[in-house]
């Protein structure tokens, strides 16, 4: 089902300042950033060997999942996702072994792909993502 790590989520307060971080100190560049309205968060991909790390901000304080994350734990490591091939045929088969999801439908997520999270109580108390992708990130 799983086919790769995709990226590795990390809550950050600002983004302007998370990403000066990871340039300055480990000379990430960020192939994309956008805002994704619907879920209130502002993302940036940034590459590293063929996995991304996802910087999360939300798009105003508070507001989201990300926000609340960040006003209940502080900033830091968020999920981790996976790269399946089909995001649908993999949801039915964790709820077929009754895994708990957060998302019973994929939601729209960065650069055009398809999510969903797992509750951590399913996966060893590590949020977790699935992600499907038409095609890999590109730089915009």
């Amino acid at each position: 089902m799983l086919k790769k790590i995709d990226h590795i989520g990390i809550a950050v307060h600002d983004m302007d300042a998370g990403l000066k971080f990871f340039q300055e100190v480990f000379g990430l560049k960020p192939i994309k950033v956008e805002t994704l309205e619907k879920i209130s968060v502002n993302i940036a991909f940034l590459p590293l060997g063929e996995v991304l790390i996802e910087l999360l901000e939300p798009t105003s304080p508070g507001a989201g999942r990300i926000g609340q994350f960040l006003e209940d734990k502080g900033p830091g490591f968020h999920h981790i996702a996976y790269r399946v091939e089909s995001i649908d045929q993999a949801l039915a088969a964790l709820k077929a072994q009754g895994v708990p999801v957060r998302d019973e439908t994929p939601l729209p997520g960065g650069d055009d792909s398809r999510i969903a999270f797992i509750k951590p109580e399913g996966t060893q108390n590590v949020l977790t993502e699935l992600v499907e992708r038409a095609h890999e990130i590109e730089a915009k």
